[in-house]
């Protein structure tokens, strides 16, 4: 009798988001839809791109260490992870000085046209530093020799999902958990859901689609490229 085939081993994609619910609202609709891969959904507690402690010499690095960390413990090779894909929150990084504008809380608020806070020359800060950042992984093809490649939720993943701009952490909990039920044992129509109800006319050619959202205010609209 013929020995039959070794079955290869599923490669990893290793997803890099922001926060917890941001993994809550897609990790499990991700693993159904490429079942042939193995997902996993790792999550920086925070904002890796305005973070102040890091910068170019170091961000990738810190990206490498949630890889590593999972490859470590499923007792990976390198070699079978097959991809890091980076999910960023544009937050309006790219829009003109003239759309923030002084607000009356101290935190940043967004709407769709601007933002405002009482701080003006931080959220300027912020968004140097921000886009710049986020320029410079977007200039990478690869962290420590495994393929790279960064998407964008704009202007934040609440935005592009829940169609909610400032949401508190409590609720974006709860907003992540309706989202998943949503889509539970329909998670094929999420790539449709995302076509239809959040493109909302980004290019479908990945370059121009960046180019898009650096264009005007187009990085606090509702928009995504996934």
């Amino acid at each position: 009798m013929a020995k039959k085939a070794k079955e290869e081993p599923k490669k990893a994609v290793v997803f890099i988001v922001e926060g917890n619910s941001d993994k809550k609202a897609l990790e499990k609709i991700f693993q159904k839809i490429y079942n042939h891969k193995d997902i996993v959904f790792k999550f920086m507690d925070g904002d890796i791109t305005s973070d102040e402690n890091v910068d170019k010499s170091n961000v990738e690095d810190i990206i490498y260490e949630k890889v590593d960390e999972y490859r470590k413990y499923k007792k990976l090779y390198k070699r079978d992870i097959l991809e890091i894909v980076h999910i960023f929150d544009t937050d309006g990084t790219y829009i003109p000085s003239e759309s923030i504008v002084k607000g009356e809380t101290s935190y940043f608020l967004y709407t769709e046209k601007q933002i405002s806070c009482k701080n003006v020359d931080a959220v300027k800060e912020r968004n140097e530093n921000k886009s710049a950042m986020m320029d410079y992984l977007l200039g990478l093809d690869n962290i420590k020799g495994i393929r790279y490649i960064g998407y964008f939720m704009s202007s934040n993943l609440d935005h592009s999902l829940y169609n909610e701009q400032n949401l508190s952490d409590e609720l974006k909990g709860e907003y992540a958990d309706a989202f998943y039920e949503a889509f539970q044992g329909k998670e094929k129509l999420f790539v449709d859901f995302l076509t239809d109800e959040v493109a909302n006319g980004v290019p479908d050619i990945y370059p121009a689609s960046w180019r898009y959202i650096k264009e005007g205010v187009h990085s606090l609209e509702r928009h995504t490229n996934c």
